[in-house]
């Protein structure tokens, strides 16, 4: 791994830095495992099981030869012990996959050597995902195991008769299941390919051509720096799909310009988070979570790229007002423009390289799959890379974005396993049943509070365990509570989807926050609470998705409407955040725009027309100040 490597500056585990013949074997893994992948989207002449099974074939290897023994530790060997784990899983998953054809007719009835093997899958599961993600996923999959055996002795509602051991193994990781279930199936047919593509559009200058556009696009402007790091962001973020990566990557370029034109350095790492933040939710890639939002709801994923392009844009319009009204309420001016490229020439020189995302969004849109659309991307991106000479993707370039793809997937990757664990526990206990309607009763069927819960919860769970996991987990204990009050399947998860995302930017944890706040060597905490509310449109837009039309299921006419009453509200809400409108404003004019905003968001022409009256008088008040009231 490369000393840049984002892993290290994120809070992720720290990898062995190895070389000699070990490096070479990882190397040739990593490679067939990009290969097999991308030639399975193309042609998928396999069948289900090898395709899962192949997915955590490769992955627990590689997750136990690059990650060490106890976090924090990286070294530059592999001791004997990981070899011997190593060996574990090639026997056990592939006793799996030579097993499961005969198994497929004894289910509910399997042989000892069965279990054996099940039980060694499950223990490799939490192993992977301790060295990667951490201590808090596996142990909530072994709190679960345990729930599931010990459910007699559960008091109240969340007790059940309790299942044995071999049923507990067999249903977690023997059958099409558990760990080879649907999160296996959903991360090695959907998310490594686009995985995999983001490292090839990375190593043909995919992100530098990014960064130059929107410095051309933004850099002059007031604030050019931070409105670059949200508009570089947003689109790096959507390929990358990782938050913390993403302010790494954008943010060692944009926290020094930003720090350098006047934000303060906690100012700087708060924009930056709040920006990367967004490319989770960002079209066309989206997230890892965007993927498994298509499986569970059984919805084509370009209908999920429809429905979550405009709110991703209001998000991005609220975070950019905020980042302008603080470089006007702090008198910061942009970049000179003679140290900026042109766009004219930026476009010419480097646009084509964001022509693959284009190509994805055609592919899709022609009606083929998800995961043949990033395969063509990688071809296209290899093909538009000769354009220049710079950029050229030759045999080594090749071989190194397939195997920095192959191990970017880890972080995913590693969780998929436990994962399942988690979701088969759910299933087999009726865990979610339950739990809906602990949250319905605790909020006394009112959807507001019930909707409140599902935030705090997914708060919480994102305080331990990835964005991924955090949107599995809530999918399947809160997203059963939301649809029994009424609100309809897709929006239901998109609101634990939006949920998600806020244990990345708020404290005590605040992942994404402090990765960027390690680049402009400030207080994490302080960089930690602006991030909170420049991202606070996060606690917002899911309200719009049950309250209002924005997801596009009423009239068109209702729809334009709440969309642009929608567009003004978040810029007013904006304003009041960070206390700016035209000038700076008092406690007075800061209340008149959260209710101006507030009115805005209601879904009514009466209520639009009052926020925009509202807003109309308080501009003219704010206009004819004479004096600046102090900060």
């Amino acid at each position: 791994m490369s000393k840049n490597d984002p892993a290290k500056k994120t809070g992720q585990a720290k990898t062995r830095v190895l070389d000699g013949k070990v490096l070479w074997f990882i190397n040739l893994v990593a490679i067939g495992f990009s290969l097999f992948y991308i030639y399975t989207c193309a042609f998928g002449l396999i069948s289900s099981e090898l395709h899962r099974g192949a997915y955590l074939l490769f992955t627990f290897p590689l997750c136990l030869m690059l990650y060490p023994i106890r976090r924090g530790t990286g070294g530059n060997r592999v001791p004997l012990l990981d070899w011997g784990l190593l060996l574990l899983t090639l026997v056990s998953i592939g006793y799996w996959l030579y097993e499961y054809p005969s198994y497929a007719y004894r289910i509910g009835d399997p042989q000892p050597m069965d279990i054996i093997m099940g039980v060694f899958v499950i223990l490799l599961s939490l192993e992977a995902a301790r060295r990667v993600v951490g201590w808090v996923l596996p142990l909530l999959a072994v709190i679960g195991l345990l729930y599931a055996y010990l459910g007699p002795y559960v008091p109240g509602v969340l007790g059940h008769f309790g299942f044995g051991v071999q049923r507990i193994v067999e249903y977690s990781a023997v059958g099409m299941g558990g760990v080879y279930g649907i999160v296996t199936n959903t991360y090695a047919t959907f998310i490594f390919p686009f995985i995999v593509f983001a490292s090839f559009l990375q190593a043909a200058g995919g992100g530098v051509a990014i960064e130059e556009i929107s410095s051309a696009l933004a850099g002059s402007t007031r604030g050019g720096p931070a409105k670059v790091a949200v508009v570089s962001s947003g689109f790096i973020g959507s390929v990358t799909g990782s938050s913390a990566a993403n302010a790494v990557v954008t943010g060692s370029y944009t926290i020094p310009l930003m720090i350098k034109t006047g934000y303060k350095p906690q100012t700087a790492a708060a924009i930056e988070a709040a920006a990367s933040t967004g490319g989770q939710f960002m079209p066309p890639i989206m997230g890892a979570a965007a993927f498994l939002i298509a499986s569970f709801t059984e919805t084509p994923y370009l209908k999920i790229i429809k429905l979550s392009a405009f709110p991703a844009f209001l998000y991005f319009l609220g975070v950019g007002m905020m980042v302008h009204f603080v470089a006007a309420r702090e008198g910061l001016k942009g970049m000179p423009k003679e140290l900026l490229p042109r766009l004219k020439e930026t476009l010419i020189k480097r646009g084509y390289m964001l022509l693959p995302i284009i190509m994805i969004l055609a592919v899709l849109i022609a009606g083929y799959s998800a995961q043949l659309a990033a395969v063509v991307a990688i071809i296209f991106t290899i093909g538009l890379s000769y354009i220049r000479k710079d950029t050229r993707m030759g045999p080594k370039k090749i071989v190194d974005a397939l195997v920095q793809g192959a191990k970017n997937s880890l972080a995913v990757g590693a969780t998929a396993g436990v994962i399942g664990i988690i979701m088969a526990i759910v299933t087999m206990t009726g865990l979610g049943i339950k739990f809906s309607s602990v949250v319905i009763s605790m909020s006394g069927g009112f959807l507001p509070i019930t909707v409140l819960l599902v935030a705090i919860a997914g708060y919480l769970l994102g305080m331990g365990v990835t964005i991924t996991a955090t949107y599995i987990l809530l999918s399947v204990l809160a997203v059963p509570a939301l649809m029994e009050l009424g609100v309809p399947l897709i929006t239901a998860h998109l609101v634990a989807f939006w949920f998600c995302e806020t244990g990345g930017v708020t404290p005590p944890v605040a992942l994404v926050a402090f990765a960027a706040s390690s680049i402009a060597k400030c207080n994490p905490y302080k960089a930690g609470v602006e991030a909170v509310r420049l991202a606070s449109p996060l606690f917002i837009i899911p309200m719009l998705f049950i309250y209002t039309p924005i997801l596009m299921d009423a009239p068109l006419p209702n729809v334009i409407e709440t969309m642009l009453s929608s567009i003004v509200g978040i810029i007013a809400y904006a304003g009041m955040m960070q206390g700016y409108w035209i000038k700076r404003v008092n406690w007075l004019e800061r209340l008149l725009l959260g209710v101006a905003a507030f009115c805005l968001f209601v879904p009514n022409i009466y209520s639009d027309l009052g926020g925009v009256i509202l807003l109309v008088l308080l501009s003219l008040l704010n206009y004819r100040k004479t004096d600046e009231i102090p900060s």
